[in-house]
């Protein structure tokens, strides 16, 4: 009598894609610290993002970036994933925290300040070389859209994406003022010093402006918000996703624009 012997299939299991070791410390210190960390799926395409950033050559140049739409918790979207340890956000009077969304003030006194100013804490982003930047979501037609900057009466840092007209308002450690010709719309929002005389400004579709303002030298040390410049803050109902300081990033435009609109389309 012949035996009969049934065979079963054992593929080989699917390879799972590779942690980078700067998103695995961002993974780790919100362990540290208790956060609840994003879905696996969304920690996939998370990697993905760190990794993009890297492959434009923007992550070298960052001093500071926050992934605020994520659909870990609140205080996992604190995090500074450049360095995870420094200059975590402080979430000052409670701006709305919405999943994979992001962070909203109330238009009057929620923002977030990122406990990093450019004399001091500046390490990639310096005086004449850096670039703030920002990804908004919901357009609102109140003045200032969303703001992210420093003031000390002179040498201000500051990207707004709406002001009065409705034109983007922009300064770069000076005490002059851009306001490029712009239509106002949800997504990223770039502003660089190249030099000591010139001023990027890119709109959401990549569109490039430029003004030649002299830099007023070293920087002022007052820390960065978003949501908030001074006495003047975000509209209520714009959300902020995405927010980073570093140096130039005039010559990674193509690449930081693709990596991050990959992610916020992958939500």
């Amino acid at each position: 009598k012949t035996d009969v012997r049934f065979l079963v299939d054992n593929p080989e299991p699917v390879p799972v894609p590779a942690i980078d070791a700067d998103y695995q410390a961002v993974l780790d210190r919100s362990t540290a610290l208790g956060y609840t960390a994003p879905s696996a799926s969304q920690q996939t395409i998370q990697n993905t993002l760190v990794t993009d950033l890297k492959a434009a050559g923007v992550w070298d140049k960052l001093d500071v970036f926050y992934c605020f739409a994520t659909d870990g918790d609140s205080d996992f979207a604190t995090l500074n994933w450049k360095a995870p340890s420094s200059f975590q956000t402080t979430k000052v009077n409670s701006p709305t925290f919405t999943s994979n969304e992001g962070y909203n003030g109330d238009g009057s006194t929620s923002y977030l300040t990122t406990n990093y100013d450019l004399a001091t804490n500046g390490v990639n982003a310096s005086a004449n070389d850096f670039a703030v930047g920002f990804y908004e979501q919901s357009i609102t037609f109140g003045a200032w859209g969303c703001i992210i900057g420093c003031d000390d009466g002179n040498k201000d840092i500051l990207l707004a994406s709406r002001f009065s007209s409705g034109d983007p308002y922009i300064r770069m450690n000076d005490g002059g003022f851009f306001r490029p010709t712009s239509t106002y719309q949800t997504g990223l929002n770039l502003s660089a010093r190249s030099s000591s005389s010139n001023v990027n400004y890119y709109d959401t579709q990549q569109n490039q402006s430029s003004t030649t303002y002299t830099s007023g030298g070293t920087p002022n040390s007052v820390d960065i918000e978003i949501l908030k410049f001074a006495g003047a803050s975000s509209s209520a109902d714009v959300k902020v996703s995405i927010a980073f300081v570093a140096a130039d990033l005039s010559s990674e435009v193509s690449g930081l624009y693709s990596a991050i609109n990959t992610y916020m389309t992958a939500l």
